[in-house]
């Protein structure tokens, strides 16, 4: 998978590079980065997700926390209104994993960090509000891939562990994206962006799962709920300034 992203990076980076460098494109391409912190909320998403095991004895709660993303991002002009977007991000969830277990006194927590990576497809509208000030609007999916499940374990007391994993539904999914920000645009220093953006999954990405085991014995308390993973970011692009060849003065015609 990791060879996969760094030949796909590579080659997103040569045709945002190519895109700039050409001489009679009537509506630059454009290559840059992004960086966004992943704030979790109740609107689109869940902040808290509690759940018990069959018996009611094991109280789980998984906390979203934020996390953040960082990639590359290629901007295509399709007109002057209009561009088509995609890159590659790395994404990481942090989950702060509560569990309690009220008869046997134990109240315990632990972070859980989720990794996965985000190829955004997205459709995107200008609007021109001065010389340099542009507002922007956009709307697509993504393809995000989560490499593998995440687990981690808590001992309480002796003899007892409990085993906290996310568990994926599916190694890739999709997801709705949507977005609106502004950006100011120079001819040197580049295009600078900011705005806000909201990913919301078709469906849940992973499990929850929480299991209590007590060495000695087959008993355990095993409990688990689908995650409601949605979020909202606040996004920062930073785009690379196209550049203009000079011109050839083998070609240039002669003045007399």
């Amino acid at each position: 998978m990791q060879k996969f992203l760094l030949i796909l990076f590579i080659c997103a980076f040569s045709i945002g590079t190519f895109g700039q460098k050409r001489k009679k494109e009537r509506f630059p391409s454009y290559f840059g980065v992004v960086a966004s912190p992943v704030i979790p909320n109740n609107f689109i998403g869940a902040v808290h997700s509690e759940f018990l095991d069959s018996s009611g004895t094991m109280s789980t709660d998984f906390h979203n926390k934020w996390g953040f993303t960082f990639g590359a991002t290629i901007r295509i002009g399709l007109s002057k209104s209009i561009s088509l977007e995609t890159g590659i991000s790395q994404v990481r969830r942090i989950y702060d994993v509560g569990v309690s277990i009220p008869d046997s006194n134990i109240y315990d927590s632990q972070k859980l960090s989720f990794v996965n990576y985000d190829i955004p497809i997205n459709a995107l509208f200008y609007v021109r509000m001065t010389e340099k000030w542009y507002t922007d609007a956009s709307l697509g999916v993504s393809i995000t891939h989560y490499p593998s499940d995440v687990q981690d374990s808590m001992l309480p007391e002796a003899k007892k562990a409990i085993i906290i994993q996310g568990r994926r539904t599916a190694s890739t999914y999709f997801a709705f994206n949507a977005g609106v920000g502004f950006e100011y645009r120079t001819e040197k220093a580049g295009t600078f962006f900011l705005g806000f953006g909201a990913k919301v999954p078709f469906k849940p990405p992973f499990f929850g799962v929480s299991i209590l085991r007590q060495s000695g014995t087959s008993h355990q308390l095993f409990g688990y709920k689908p995650i409601s993973a949605g979020y909202f970011t606040i996004d920062f692009r930073y785009f690379i300034p196209s550049s203009k060849k000079k011109k050839d003065p083998v070609n240039q015609p002669i003045i007399e």
